[in-house]
């Protein structure tokens, strides 16, 4: 859960007429302390970053804007064989190629498909 800012709005308003005044960063820190407390170089940036948001001043990159293409189920059979047909599509493999099974090597959970020579 995210915690709310100490500081609120008007603080940011004052934090970038501070900065286009060309006040030091140090002395903003100071003039904007939490309880007799400086503000940290990081709380700064990010205070700073959310006033340049709020007015205008940068646009924040919008998340989410493609849509994640849904993975491909495939299933074995009763036999155990696997059929991937877009096999060769995917992995460049020629008609013909020959592949082994290797297990999982280590604390890995993934099995490999190699090409044999």
């Amino acid at each position: 859960m995210a915690r709310t800012s100490k500081w609120n709005e008007e603080d940011r308003k004052k934090l970038i007429k501070m900065v286009n005044d060309g006040v030091s960063e140090q002395e903003i820190r100071e003039t904007l302390a939490y309880k007799k407390k400086a503000m940290t170089s990081v709380e700064f940036a990010q205070q700073l970053k959310m006033a340049m948001v709020e007015s205008g001043k940068i646009k924040q990159a919008a998340t989410g804007g493609k849509a994640k293409a849904k993975p491909t189920t495939y299933s074995v059979t009763a036999k155990g064989r696997l059929t991937v047909g877009d096999f060769g599509e995917k992995s460049g493999a020629k008609p013909g190629a020959k592949f082994t099974l290797e297990k999982p090597r280590g604390k890995s959970k993934a099995w490999r498909l190699v090409p044999v020579d």
